[in-house]
């Protein structure tokens, strides 16, 4: 169950509940590697698709084919400016998950809040609000907020280090290494230590 694969942490309250696994069965660190790689081919697909559209192929008085009601130019060229932050945004994160660094995953994360938004914005104002275009909407939404929820846990699991940094697929050295919290906690230590001697 999804629920069961989540962090337990009895001594801290954690408004939302942190994901140590993505889909259940995936390695967080891993599952997140994956959603990059796929977010920048799909990134790329758009990117093509549309820039050859907008150069080559359409002008202001044809309707464009694409779905979910995106019908003008101005959702066209909100949609590709989207998609190539999209793709800069999934290869920053991706080059930090392996370096174990948590600013391109905090980053990433926050974009596709943002994205989240303005995409919704996007198919209020273009939307024929047929029942396959809501059924669409409702299914993207989903997914795109699972997504986000196991980018944040990445994030989270990394920030907070040592076990929670473990089980989502980083080293003890790395979880050690970029927490900023066993940082802090090290520094005390050394600090208690310096202060007997």
């Amino acid at each position: 169950c999804l629920f069961d694969k989540m962090a337990d942490n009895e001594d801290d309250f954690q408004p939302i509940p942190r994901l140590d696994t993505c889909c259940c069965c995936i390695q967080l660190k891993l599952g997140v590697l994956i959603l990059c790689i796929l977010q920048m081919v799909i990134a790329g697909f758009f990117i093509f698709a549309i820039g050859s559209f907008i150069l080559w192929g359409g002008s202001f008085g044809h309707e464009l084919p694409l779905v979910g009601g995106a019908f003008t130019l101005l959702a066209l060229l909100i949609i590709l400016i989207l998609q190539l932050a999209e793709f800069g945004f999934a290869l920053y994160a991706f080059s930090d998950i392996g370096k174990a660094m948590p600013d391109g995953i905090r980053y990433y994360y926050m974009f596709k809040l943002v994205s989240l938004g303005l995409s919704l914005l996007v198919f209020m104002l273009t939307s024929d609000w047929t029942s396959y275009e809501i059924f669409n909407l409702f299914v993207t939404t989903a997914l795109s907020i699972y997504f986000i929820w196991c980018i944040w846990s990445l994030h989270e699991a990394l920030m907070l280090g040592g076990e929670a940094a473990e089980k989502a697929g980083f080293t003890r050295d790395e979880a050690t290494k970029n927490s900023p919290l066993l940082a802090n906690d090290k520094k005390s230590d050394d600090a208690k230590q310096s202060a007997f001697v």
